[in-house]
């Protein structure tokens, strides 16, 4: 389950009035770059972060003090050491993905359909990587995005596992995200009746007639045996069957995955460097 209502990943925690504040203004000049355009000048960066020259070029001396950019002699920006060492914190996030990467590949060629493979974070599923099948979706994410926890098939794979103070969180008082596709509300009760049996059968399904997709996912197991991410495969309402062909490849995906997980990690391989040479 992973595709209804985009959440956004910014809050209202330090605006004013609808005013942006300096963390908003700051996240809005890094998101200008990109792995297309990471490099860029102090005019292009205004026009994509909306802020005006004197804001931005303020801001980026800011960062570039701290070594969040770095400023080359003609002018151009990108991203600086600082934040590069930042992101090397995420890194059991990014040994999930790269060892799960060639089992989503072999999945993706084998069912032509999309996948996705996402982690929990707070109260959301976080997507870490996916590949697009050959269906057109009639709602997409992207990498980085998150999805709402409850009406995604991923989603409850990862409440299912997650801590019961969790699950009360986003289950209590019934004011858990449901888009408005038509169909009817849960009530929290049957939602922790659907959990309960997601973590007995290690499986979770999104099989609503009235919604644009449906999707299948299963839980990835780490060394301690706990659930470190969820693998799920989408498409469009109506178009594939979920089980039990689909759901039994995807549940080999997520075995291969997690035994890759927990086995010892390969070594690495460095050339024999050779001094005189």
């Amino acid at each position: 389950m992973n595709e209804p209502l985009h959440t956004s990943k910014k809050t209202d925690a330090n605006t004013t009035a609808g005013k942006p504040g300096m963390i908003d203004r700051t996240f809005a000049i890094l998101d200008c770059f990109t792995p297309d355009q990471p490099d860029l000048n102090l005019t292009q960066i205004s026009a994509r972060s909306g802020l005006p020259i004197s804001t931005t070029s303020r801001i980026l001396a800011d960062l570039e003090r701290h070594g969040a950019v770095e400023r080359r002699n003609n002018g151009i920006y990108s991203i600086g050491s600082h934040l590069i060492n930042l992101a090397q914190t995420a890194r059991p996030m990014l040994g999930i993905q790269e060892t799960a990467s060639p089992s989503l590949d072999n999945l993706e060629r084998i069912t032509n359909l999309h996948v996705q493979l996402a982690t929990l974070q707070g109260s959301g599923a976080l997507i870490v990587d996916r590949r697009d099948g050959k269906q057109q979706l009639p709602i997409y994410y992207h990498i980085g995005d998150i999805l709402p926890i409850v009406p995604t098939a991923v989603g409850r794979v990862l409440l299912a596992f997650a801590s019961p103070s969790l699950q009360n969180a986003v289950l209590d008082h019934d004011n858990f995200i449901w888009p408005s596709w038509g169909t009817k509300r849960p009530s929290a009760q049957s939602v922790r009746e659907t959990l309960k049996k997601v973590e007995r059968e290690h499986i979770a399904f999104l099989d609503l007639k009235d919604i644009p997709v449906n999707s299948v996912a299963v839980p990835i197991f780490g060394q301690s045996k706990n659930v470190v991410a969820a693998v799920s495969v989408v498409v469009k309402t109506g178009t594939v069957p979920l089980a039990p062909k689909l759901a039994d490849l995807l549940k080999g995906t997520a075995k291969e995955i997690s035994r890759k997980l927990a086995g010892p990690k390969p070594g690495r391989v460095l050339p024999p460097w050779n001094a005189d040479n």
